[in-house]
């Protein structure tokens, strides 16, 4: 796990200004962290499908296997296709070594404790991002960038042969037991079901116009994955159960739609963040914008122990989101009313409360999720739960980053409308906010008013959508159900 968010760190530090540049392909930049993002979020779907059919153990050794090789192919790379693919191999590989961790740690420990063991592979997590950025692009400096990815490998392939000694099929799962026949045409459909909207959720209005035909076809493909896939799964109980499942527990759609939308609000803030910061200083310049961030990721894993914590001592984690979701709102409301000087170091506690925040409700959710499902469904609804936060992440940044540049653009026009130059000075504001420093104040006034309204008016409308996350966690309730537990006082009782 560190070595994955190591080597994710490197790559979006990394990727246009030392990578695509050394290949020529900087304009290209974009489709080394794409496809194998796009990737990594597409395959979970498949490691559920995998660690039912096959077991935890092959699972975690195929994904493990994969990314050791493909970081591998990554050091060997002097093209950017040869890049593309090596990055697409990773992709598939590591999407399945925290989801099969987090699923190995859920069958061997109490579920008031899963909480709190999940919350050390975060802060495992957080070492590989924190150590990724600055000791990755030292070595780079100094050897090269293929050198990192040859040292990531060594590492990934010594970490693979210590998960093959070391790592034993649960009592659940024994060797002996005989293993369903895989079905490639299942997972090819369950892959490109996930990757083709994903895939034009990330390319439409970043990438290429949101009316382009190759987003209009992805889009149009959609269905008919899903159709073949609905089809392909009439053989077996998978999507059917799934399906089943959500009708028959409400609280479980109760919990998906809570994950939608405060994913969805999280990564509104987030991209804005820096942007809101600089325009409210713009004329007293404060270094805390560069902070900021990192304040709220640092205290993410934070909140995730705390909420362990909690969980484990009371065994309410509804209870405990239903009041993470009131201070969350709350929060969320004060900056989208720019009540909250955020440009301010004073305000570093409430944007460590806000990472707090998100880190709670990740331990909460996950906990409640395997409180409603049983045992053998919830390796396929917590891939169905990474999915909509991949999906509801990619929607709040698309759509927030749109939204702010219509509003933006929109109020320059109004405020700006028979100004000398003013064509001139728009497409400078939409570009960087360091253009209009050498224009008179009145009109540099106008144009910062105009950043600050327009962000606070996405936050706010993003503000309105939690409240359905709030609505819906208070009018649902999970009941805490720990079935390790059961199982553990059953074979007591056997033996």
């Amino acid at each position: 796990m560190f070595t994955i968010n190591f080597d994710q760190l490197f790559l979006s530090t990394n990727y246009s200004k030392r990578i695509a540049s050394d290949l020529h392909q900087l304009s290209n930049a974009v489709w080394i962290i794409l496809v194998g993002s796009i990737t990594e979020t597409a395959s979970q779907p498949v490691y559920a499908y995998l660690c039912n059919v096959q077991g935890r153990r092959r699972a975690f050794l195929i994904s493990a296997s994969l990314t050791a090789t493909g970081l591998f192919l990554c050091s060997l790379s002097t093209r950017l296709v040869s890049l593309v693919l090596s990055r697409l191999v990773v992709g598939s590989g590591c999407a399945g070594v925290a989801f099969i961790v987090t699923i190995i740690i859920n069958d061997n420990v109490p579920l008031q404790d899963f909480a709190l063991w999940r919350s050390l592979l975060i802060f495992v997590q957080m070492a590989g991002d924190i150590s990724g950025g600055p000791l990755s692009s030292a070595i780079a400096d100094a050897s090269s960038w293929q050198t990192v990815f040859g040292i990531e490998s060594i590492v990934m392939f010594c970490g693979l042969a210590v998960a093959s000694c070391t790592l034993k099929v649960s009592h659940s799962q024994s060797g002996d037991s005989p293993k369903p026949r895989l079905d490639l045409i299942q997972i090819l459909l369950l892959f490109l079901t996930i990757a083709l909207p994903l895939f034009a959720l990330n390319l439409g209005g970043i990438v290429i116009p949101w009316n382009h035909p190759a987003v209009i076809t992805l889009l149009a493909c959609t269905p008919i994955a899903l159709s073949g896939l609905v089809l392909a799964a009439t053989r077996r109980s998978g999507i059917a159960s799934i399906s089943r499942m959500l009708l028959d527990h409400v609280a479980v759609i109760s919990i998906f739609i809570a994950t939608l939308f405060v994913v969805y609000t999280f990564n509104a803030i987030t991209c804005n963040l820096a942007v809101y910061i600089e325009a409210r200083s713009f004329n007293n310049p404060s270094a805390f914008g560069d902070w900021a961030l990192s304040c709220i990721f640092l205290s993410r894993p934070f909140g995730t122990f705390l909420a362990g914590l909690v969980i484990k001592r009371y065994r309410s984690p509804w209870l405990l989101l239903r009041c993470n979701m009131i201070v969350y709102f709350v929060i969320y409301l004060l900056a989208s009313t720019g009540t909250m000087p955020l440009e301010r170091p004073a305000t570093a506690p409430y944007l460590l409360l806000i990472g707090l925040s998100i880190g709670t409700f990740e331990s909460c959710l996950i906990v409640s999720l395997f409180a409603t499902v049983p045992k053998k469904e919830q390796a396929a609804f917590l891939a169905t739960y990474n999915v909509v936060v991949a999906f509801a992440g990619d929607v709040g940044l698309g759509v927030s980053l749109s939204m702010t540049q219509n509003f933006i653009r929109q109020g320059l026009y109004r405020e700006l409308a028979g100004t000398p130059n003013y064509e001139k000075i728009i497409s400078g504001a939409l570009a960087s906010l360091d253009s209009i420093r050498n224009i008179p104040l009145a009109t540099q006034a106008k144009v910062i008013n105009v950043y600050m309204n327009s962000i606070e008016k996405v936050w706010a409308i993003s503000c309105v959508t939690l409240l359905i996350g709030v609505a819906t966690t208070m009018s649902q309730r999970v009941t805490y159900r720990d079935e390790n537990e059961l199982e553990r006082r059953d074979h007591g009782h056997t033996g």
